[in-house]
């Protein structure tokens, strides 16, 4: 039990050196609760979940390049003596944390509400270059002020259409439907007075439906899992619209003890191109972040997970260390390296 706890705690508390609204999607913690045991409570489910992420590769396509090979084409582009000062600005690594609280109510059999909390903090280092008009260029690190707060809160009711048994099924076919709400703030400002990038702010300023499709069969001990999520987004109050989402999961999980369930996730994602319809957080001259033709993304992932079961409890704790197989992007633009999730499930 200590180790279990040291384990945990590992996780939750591990040292930063930003919850993104494009590959670090809200699929991820509607996955994780509609295929944790969050969803077999017979009357409340309650998740406590920590997800880190950490991004520092850019990827051209397909194609992974370095931090200074984007910034030598942006000043191949560049006149050698500009009239005034230029600048560019690209991140070269940005960290996402996102606690989040869950929680599943079952009002009947077939019927179950669940609720989705999260809270971000999110990290960014950045690299710019400037030149000045006597043609000098120079190159510097920094880091932007931290972002944090509220992000947006997500409703969805979840219906088990078919089941062999609404107990302890070993076929089951659940539908959702939701909508993820603009409760977190999408008009942080930095020091200067602009508009903080639009993936670093906590919430998105829109409402956007949910529409989500479960399957689980087991052959004890090992069962297996399908979920697909599709997140479709509407324009935010600010003028900004990220790109509709596409998740799709295979999870795997084998009881090799009374307690213990080692597993294995192929995670699947398309993220559409952003659209800022008003302008106000795009700045395609000056950054690689605030351009939507840097937007969108397809990427396959996969994910070790091991389940641990508190004897005598109805507590849970999943630990998982997700890993890209493959990343395409659209345009330039940063992806996520690897990402860790940690989660404790009581379920009465």
């Amino acid at each position: 039990m200590k180790i279990l706890v040291t384990i945990l705690l590992f996780f939750m508390f591990v040292n930063s050196t930003i919850y993104a609204h494009g590959e670090c999607c809200l699929s991820r913690s509607l996955t994780e609760a509609t295929t944790s045991d969050v969803s077999v409570a017979e009357n409340l489910g309650i998740s406590l979940q920590y997800e880190y992420s950490n991004m520092k590769t850019i990827r051209d396509g397909s194609n992974s390049i370095s931090h200074n090979t984007v910034l030598d084409r942006v000043t191949e582009e560049w006149p050698e003596m500009p009239s005034e000062t230029m600048s560019f600005s690209i991140p070269t690594r940005m960290i996402m944390q996102k606690y989040s609280f869950m929680g599943a109510f079952r009002f009947t059999e077939r019927f179950q509400f669940l609720v989705n909390i999260p809270y971000v903090i999110n990290d960014m280092y950045m690299r710019k270059i400037t030149r000045d008009s006597m043609g000098m260029d120079m190159r510097m690190d920094m880091k932007m002020d931290t972002v944090e707060g509220p992000g947006d809160m997500t409703l969805m009711g979840l219906y088990t259409l078919l089941a062999d048994d609404l107990v302890q099924p070993t076929k089951k076919l659940t539908l959702g439907l939701g909508v993820k709400t603009p409760t977190g703030e999408n008009d942080e400002v930095s020091e200067s007075g602009a508009l903080v990038h639009a993936m670093m702010q906590p919430g998105t300023g829109s409402w956007d439906p949910l529409f989500l499709v479960n399957y689980m069969r087991s052959f004890s001990p090992l069962v297996l899992q399908a979920n697909l999520l599709y997140h479709m987004t509407t324009e935010g109050d600010q003028g900004y619209e990220f790109g509709d989402k596409v998740s799709l999961d295979i999870i795997g999980r084998y009881r090799v003890a009374s307690y213990v369930s080692p597993g294995l996730e192929l995670n699947g994602l398309y993220a559409g191109e952003d659209d800022d319809h008003d302008g106000r957080y795009s700045r395609p001259d000056t950054s690689l972040l605030d351009n939507t033709d840097n937007t969108g993304v397809t990427s396959l992932s996969i994910t070790p997970t091991v389940r641990v079961n508190v004897p005598g409890s109805g507590c849970s704790v999943d630990l998982k260390f997700q890993k890209p197989l493959y990343q395409h992007a659209n345009g330039t633009q940063q992806v996520v390296d690897w990402r860790a999730i940690a989660s404790v499930v009581w379920a009465f």
